[in-house]
C-alpha cells in the first residue's frame, strides 16, 4: 500500500512539474540586442622572470539580451560576407576607450591620436549551442578582456573609461553602454 501511495504521489508531482512548464512562456526580448554595464576589472599578471614586463588587462563585462538569439560568430562564418575582413562586422564587440583629462573630461584615445579606430574591437563566439540553428530568446553576460604593455596606450595613474557595444549576425546593433571609470596601476 504504502508502495502505491509513494508512486502516485510521485506520478502526480511530475504530472504537476509537466502542466507547470507548459504554462511557462519564453521571454520576449526585441530582436536588436540590448546590453547593460556590468562590471569593470583591472588585472596585473607578473610573471617569475623579472626581467619580463607585467601585462595589465581590463576585463570589461555586459549583460545581452537579444530576442532571436542570432549573437556571436563562428570562425567560418568570420570569413565569408558580410562578416569578412576588413568589414565593419567582421568583429561584433565594439570598444571604444576614453582618458581622463587635466580638466575632467573624457576624450576619446582615437582623437587624442594614441589609437585607430576599432582598436579594441573583438569578437565573440556563439553565447549557447541554442543560438546556433534555431531562433530563441537569449540573455547572460559577456566578458571581453583588453591587453596591455606598460606605456602602451595607458600610463600608469590615468583615469580610463569604456563606451561598448555589440552586433548580432543580423547586423543590428546593441545601444552603446559607458563602463566605470578605473585608474591605470602603478608599476
Amino acid at each position: 500500500m504504502n508502495l502505491f501511495r509513494l508512486s502516485a504521489v510521485i506520478g502526480g508531482l511530475g504530472l504537476l512539474a509537466g502542466g507547470l512548464s507548459g504554462c511557462l512562456k519564453a521571454p520576449e526580448y526585441p530582436t536588436t540586442p540590448s546590453i547593460s554595464f556590468n562590471r569593470i576589472e583591472a588585472r596585473r599578471t607578473n610573471f617569475a622572470n623579472p626581467q619580463q614586463q607585467p601585462i595589465d588587462s581590463v576585463l570589461i563585462t555586459i549583460n545581452f539580451q537579444d530576442g532571436d538569439g542570432d549573437l556571436g560568430l563562428t570562425e567560418a562564418e568570420s570569413k565569408v560576407a558580410p562578416y569578412a575582413f576588413p568589414a565593419l562586422f567582421n568583429n561584433n564587440y565594439f570598444v571604444e576607450p576614453f582618458i581622463k583629462d587635466r580638466t575632467g573630461r573624457y576624450v576619446s584615445t582615437v582623437s587624442l591620436g594614441l589609437t585607430t579606430t576599432g582598436a579594441y574591437n573583438g569578437r565573440f563566439d556563439h553565447p549557447s549551442p541554442l543560438t546556433d540553428g534555431k531562433a530563441a530568446p537569449l540573455k547572460g553576460t559577456l566578458t571581453r578582456t583588453i591587453g596591455f604593455g606598460y606605456g602602451d596606450v595607458f600610463t600608469a595613474g590615468q583615469v580610463v573609461r569604456f563606451d561598448v557595444s555589440i552586433a548580432d549576425r543580423a547586423l543590428n546593433l546593441s545601444n552603446v553602454i559607458r563602463t566605470d571609470s578605473i585608474v591605470i596601476a602603478k608599476r
